[in-house]
């Protein structure tokens, strides 16, 4: 197929550029949006992840003390998140140079 090399570079294109877009969005935009936490809106009480990506985004710039109050649990989520991103990027990375080696 030669959708699939194109498919598996655009993969590997959107995962490099993800951390950078962590970076670049400022904390203070997303503080001045409403959550959309389904649980808490139907509830009005936070679950165990509310606050989870205003503390990623505390962390990329820098401020664990911020992160730490929005979620805790950032501690542990954001290791396993960046073991996740490596691996699947470079997953997709052998995919591309099969397709390429396969020429």
């Amino acid at each position: 197929m030669i959708g699939e090399p194109l498919r598996t570079l655009g993969k590997v294109g959107a995962l490099l550029m993800l951390p950078l877009a962590l970076f670049f969005v400022p904390t203070a935009w997303l503080e001045r949006r409403r959550s959309l936490c389904l649980f808490r809106a139907m509830t009005g009480k936070p679950c165990p992840g509310c606050g989870m990506s205003r503390a990623t985004s505390r962390v990329f710039h820098g401020d664990l003390p911020g992160a730490l109050r929005y979620n805790k649990m950032v501690l542990i989520v954001l290791p396993i998140l960046g073991y996740e991103w490596l691996r699947t990027l470079g997953k997709e990375y052998e995919r591309l140079l099969a397709f390429s080696r396969a020429k």
